[in-house]
């Protein structure tokens, strides 16, 4: 198990691997499924994590996009994002990752909400 790094391996000919990192499955399926229904020029790649570090092996493709999903009403889920940071080189928050935020629109109220970007932030200056 490695520090994941954008340029770690050759890309593949009009091919994008998108690595989306969660702890609820059937969002990141419903996620990973409505992406490939998409028309696309290119063929698109979607892997899921639960969490990072991935094992390390030769068959992996090289990750082009990392998308770390947060639930807002879980601090499991948010505890799970600032691990997973951990295991991804810098450059890879130079375009190449992003975070989603799921529960936003839910009536109940964010108990973590305002601690959440800060402590992302400094997971990811780590």
């Amino acid at each position: 198990m490695s520090v994941l790094r954008p340029l770690d391996k050759q890309p593949g000919l009009n091919t994008a691997t998108i690595l989306l990192v969660g702890t609820e499955d059937a969002l990141l399926q419903q996620l990973a499924d409505s992406m490939l229904k998409e028309d696309c020029a290119s063929e698109l790649r979607v892997h899921l994590a639960r969490s990072l570090p991935l094992p390390s092996s030769v068959d992996r493709p090289r990750i082009d996009l990392i998308v770390f999903v947060v639930n807002l009403h879980s601090k499991y889920s948010l505890r799970n994002v600032e691990e997973s940071l951990r295991h991804v080189d810098a450059t890879f928050f130079l375009g190449k990752a992003a975070f989603l935020a799921t529960g936003v629109s839910s009536p109940v109220p964010v108990p973590f909400f305002g601690s959440a970007s800060p402590s992302l932030s400094k997971a990811c200056r780590s």
